[in-house]
């Protein structure tokens, strides 16, 4: 497949990537000797020397913080980044929770960390901006209801999905639904007899993976979209729901609070009772729920790419300055 990006300075280089970490151990910073580049820019694992500077780019390290969350297979393969991290010349990562996970753990010094935040790509909309014969075919594809509550996302443990499906059995509304869009993940348990044990087989909707070119759609028909993930390292879905006009019911922990800002209905994941007090309240208060409607809308205008791509490219030109014209 080709890079999908063009432009006068783009100019796409392929080597091989089969295993990220002996990639950018050993292709990577052979190709970019040939090309003598003066920064390179590293998913997770950066090599020890080179020739040119050193940028790491490392979403999270909930691994480390989580063991429990991975299998030990990951965990033994991750183990190098943050030896790795500690000789690179910028490490940059996606929200200040995260920063402040890398500091305590020692992936580099303070100072040499730099928060990026993730964006929302503008194909995520509200509702009317959609052609109505293309939501009618999303939620055929998906055999979706009327009215429902949305989950997008890996289904594994760390999703904290049993606590949700608790909250579900405990809504005062005892016949919305729960769309779960993924699929199941490692470090994941069978959901079935937890759905059987709290009689709500009618009403929990398993989707499968969801393609992306019908994922904006989708969080576009959702009543509330529920995220109460035991820890993130940004919590993108939520903000992709936001710009699809629905309030959103998320973590009060991790980066979610950082990322939903005063738009986020915040709960304490641990208990689904505090769970379900919150989707109640929105389905119950629809003054409430369009405050946060509107909230989200605005907070989730304040991420793009561009800006993102932006912050990248000046840690850069900080990490490689350029040099001085002779006067």
């Amino acid at each position: 497949m080709d890079f999908p990006y063009k432009g006068p300075h783009i100019h796409p280089v392929y080597v091989w990537g089969r295993i990220n970490l002996l990639s950018n151990l050993l292709a990577v910073p052979f190709k970019a000797r040939s090309l003598k580049l003066d920064a390179v820019i590293f998913q997770y694992f950066s090599p020890l020397f080179s020739h040119f500077k050193r940028i790491v780019f490392i979403n999270d390290a909930i691994y480390r913080s989580h063991p429990e969350y991975f299998t030990l297979t990951e965990r033994l393969y991750f183990l190098p980044i943050r030896f790795l991290a500690r000789h690179a010349h910028r490490v940059c990562t996606i929200s200040d929770a995260e920063k402040r996970r890398l500091v305590r753990y020692k992936f580099s010094k303070e100072e040499l960390i730099d928060v990026i935040h993730l964006g929302v790509d503008r194909c995520f909309k509200a509702r009317p901006a959609y052609d109505p014969i293309a939501l009618a075919g999303v939620i055929s594809t998906n055999r979706l209801p009327e009215k429902f509550l949305l989950y997008v996302g890996r289904l594994n443990a760390r999703k904290n999905l049993p606590n949700l499906l608790k909250a579900l059995a405990l809504l005062k509304d005892g016949s919305i639904p729960l769309v779960l869009a993924g699929a199941y993940d490692w470090k994941m348990f069978d959901l079935s007899p937890l759905i059987g044990e709290l009689g709500i087989g009618h009403r929990v909707i398993f989707t499968g993976f969801v393609e992306d070119r019908h994922l904006p759609a989708l969080y576009s028909l959702a009543e509330i979209f529920c995220y109460v993930s035991f820890d993130e390292g940004f919590g993108l879905p939520p903000l992709e729901a936001m710009a699809s006009g629905v309030p959103v019911v998320v973590a009060n922990s991790g980066s979610l609070p950082e990322t939903c800002g005063d738009a986020g209905n915040y709960v304490d994941p641990f208990d689904p009772t505090d769970i379900a007090r919150a989707i109640d309240l929105l389905l119950a208060d629809r003054a409430l729920y369009e405050k946060q409607r509107n909230r989200g809308l605005e907070r989730a205008g304040r991420f793009s790419w561009e800006e993102s791509a932006g912050k990248l490219l000046t840690v850069c030109r900080e990490t490689v300055p350029l040099p001085i014209p002779k006067t």
